[in-house]
């Protein structure tokens, strides 16, 4: 699937009227989760989603009517069969829709910028007004991103006391996660939508060969950046791996020079043979990656951590690595091993995300 704010910059660059929904509050159970966003040209598909079935419909269809009468506004939903047939979740969901605005003053430079930082694995938090007084908003003057070294992009009609006020209290209260806060300013109450930015998670494949073809695609379904790593050209080749957005011709020994690991990367490692894969595992496991896994043996994985540990890397190390790789589902064949080792790395984003690192420095 394709980046959403990656899709928000194609969007806003060709004009098309378009609308943004975002999960921004969920009590109970509810198809998706605090932060899901689904993106809703006039004309054209749709990417991301905020649950499916009758609610997304019902969000696409306020989607429609915030594109044509450029304003913003919340739509509550009640996830029960009186409120909406068909569903039983029982939960509760707050969803905000507000259109994006092209053209002069346009919202384009804030998502490219956010594009740009979860790219590079920078940090923000960007403010949208939901609502002046209990009313709904224009776009315009309504949205503004700011960088952790003190960047700002887009401004509020409020003005820069306002703004500084906004970003004084989201460094104070370590903003963790999406949140809806009420500001006072000139005896107005004004309802702000606070975002952390923060990278993108990158699926880092090592090793281009069967496994590594069968779980590209996999990755970006899952809303992954995928770079594959290989040091043989015929199999490091962009066309064999269409959907992925890099892919590497590099010596494992030498690659991490060259790439950006952070708590948002995904080391995978299925090289084709155990030399390699002790020469990436040797380098992974001294990063900040959020996940590693080997693929190989227990026997294989026991000889590697050995020799490792004779090299003198700490033990404590090697014990966050999945090894063997991928979920127990006696997978075989390579799509089979690409599903498990791709359900596994789902699992441990969902656990990471539960844990809402706040914002550092801000």
């Amino acid at each position: 699937m394709e980046d959403i704010y990656s899709e928000i910059v194609r969007v806003l660059k060709s004009g098309t009227p378009a609308a943004l929904a975002t999960v921004i509050q969920v009590t109970g159970s509810s198809p998706r989760g605090e932060g899901a966003k689904f993106l809703v040209p006039k004309d054209g598909p749709t990417t991301g989603s905020v649950g499916g079935g009758c609610l997304e419909a019902e969000v696409w269809q306020g989607a429609m009517d915030s594109i044509n009468h450029s304003r913003s506004f919340l739509m509550r939903f009640k996830l029960d069969y009186e409120n909406m047939e068909g569903l039983i979740c029982g939960g509760k969901v707050t969803v905000f829709v507000e259109p994006l605005q092209s053209g002069q003053g346009s919202q384009l430079d804030i998502y490219q910028r956010i594009k740009e930082m979860r790219e590079q694995g920078e940090s923000g938090i960007l403010a949208s007004v939901v609502s002046r007084g209990g009313d709904a908003v224009s776009p315009r003057g309504s949205k503004v991103l700011f960088g952790i070294g003190g960047e700002k992009w887009g401004l509020l009609s409020e003005g820069e006391a306002f703004e500084g006020q906004i970003r004084r209290w989201c460094g104070e209260n370590s903003l963790k996660a999406l949140r809806l806060h009420s500001f006072e300013t000139n005896g107005q109450s004004i309802e702000i939508l606070l975002e952390p930015i923060k990278a993108g998670p990158t699926l880092y494949i090592f090793g281009a060969g069967h496994i590594g073809q069968a779980l590209s695609p996999l990755g970006k379904m899952a809303d992954f950046r995928v770079v594959v790593i290989d040091d043989r050209p015929t199999f490091a080749d962009p066309e064999r791996f269409p959907e992925a957005d890099e892919v590497l011709v590099e010596s494992f020994e030498g690659a991490f020079d060259k790439l950006q690991i952070n708590p948002q990367s995904y080391v995978v490692i299925v090289t084709r043979g155990h030399l390699h894969d002790g020469e990436v595992l040797e380098q992974a496991v001294q990063t900040t990656a959020g996940y590693i896994g080997m693929i190989g043996s227990k026997r294989k994985i026991a000889l590697l951590f050995k020799a490792l540990i004779e090299k003198g890397i700490k033990k404590e190390l090697l014990d966050r690595v999945y090894a063997p790789i991928g979920l127990g589902i006696h997978s075989e064949t390579p799509a089979e091993i690409a599903i498990s080792i791709m359900a596994q790395v789902i699992k441990v984003r969902a656990e990471h995300a539960n844990e809402q690192h706040p914002l550092k420095d801000f």
